[in-house]
């Protein structure tokens, strides 16, 4: 992976950076990291996109209720080999690859709420539960991945 994908993973749980590595590994094609952890004020830039901002809408979460700003999702896109550009045509083989490889290293793509080229981690639900989103208002990031039942942390450089 570059450095742009490699800098955006360091941010994001590192559990989701490592499958994201791993599927990653698995492809014929380089892919790009193009937004990993968000601030509240960027992910409410996002939706007010197509809303009450030019452009169109591109995500239906707003502030907390998105897995970006817990860390927990990442947006990723095949990258051209040709020209080393992204490729967005999601109908493309690179596409359906990704899709089809993500849950074979717990990943859950966005396909089902429209958000194409997103992947989460599996365990964690699509829209964040009231308790996470009170957790990392009060507490923050790291109380939010502290708290998922049944994620194990592979990093030990973070005690976890």
């Amino acid at each position: 992976m570059d450095a742009i994908s490699l800098a955006r993973l360091a941010e994001v749980h590192p559990e989701l950076s490592r499958r994201v590595q791993s599927l990653a590994s698995q492809l014929d094609f380089p892919l790009r990291v193009t937004a990993g952890i968000r601030t509240v004020a960027q992910q409410d830039t996002l939706y007010a996109q197509g809303r009450t901002a030019p452009g169109p809408v591109v995500t239906n979460a707003k502030g907390t209720e998105s897995n970006h700003v817990l860390g927990l999702a990442v947006d990723v896109v095949p990258m051209d080999l040709a020209d080393e550009h992204p490729d967005w045509n999601s109908s493309d083989a690179q596409w359906q690859r990704i899709v089809a490889l993500a849950p074979t290293c717990g990943l859950r793509d966005g396909i089902s709420f429209r958000d194409e080229p997103h992947l989460e981690l599996a365990e964690v639900p699509e829209v964040p539960t009231v308790q996470a989103q009170l957790t990392y208002t009060d507490i923050g990031v790291q109380a939010v991945w502290e708290g998922i039942p049944g994620l194990v942390v592979t990093d030990p450089e973070l005690g976890m």
